[in-house]
């Protein structure tokens, strides 16, 4: 299914290509931890910017990633390859995985491995993944007890 999702989505503007791309990576992500629930779906749909009459298509793309066989890996490195040259976004995505990590107040061992694996193939480096973790949870815990 990942080529179909690839091939696709083709033609469409490299803006389109990334949003794909990051709703993949997120839908990976949340079926790491074996359920992917209305929480994790909601917090994918405030990051996207959209349309009320967009929702429907993001949430097909989302099932279409859910139901993907190909690992994050895979696609991660294909989204590194579209998003060459653009490491402030590569670092948004790891952060925006982080938090959609937090979002369902189940945070898996999986959940983390897969968000360094993506931080790896992006080239970010270890330490600012930690710093965005660490900053993750002061500002959940934060929410949590506002």
């Amino acid at each position: 299914m990942s080529k179909d999702i690839w091939v696709k989505y083709r033609k469409e503007s490299k803006q389109t290509i990334c949003i794909i791309g990051v709703l993949v990576l997120a839908a990976k992500l949340c079926k790491a931890d074996g359920h992917f629930d209305i929480l994790e779906e909601e917090e994918i749909l405030k990051a996207m910017p959209h349309e009320q009459n967009q929702k429907k298509i993001l949430l097909r793309i989302l099932d279409e990633a859910g139901e993907d066989k190909n690992s994050i890996e895979h696609h991660a490195n294909i989204i590194n390859k579209e998003l060459f040259g653009q490491y402030e976004f590569r670092k948004f995505i790891i952060a925006f995985l982080y938090r959609l990590a937090h979002s369902d107040h189940v945070y898996s061992e999986q959940e983390d491995n897969d968000i360094r694996k993506v931080a790896e193939i992006f080239k970010i480096k270890e330490t600012f993944s930690e710093k965005i973790m660490r900053n993750l949870k002061r500002i959940l815990r934060v929410e949590s007890h506002a």
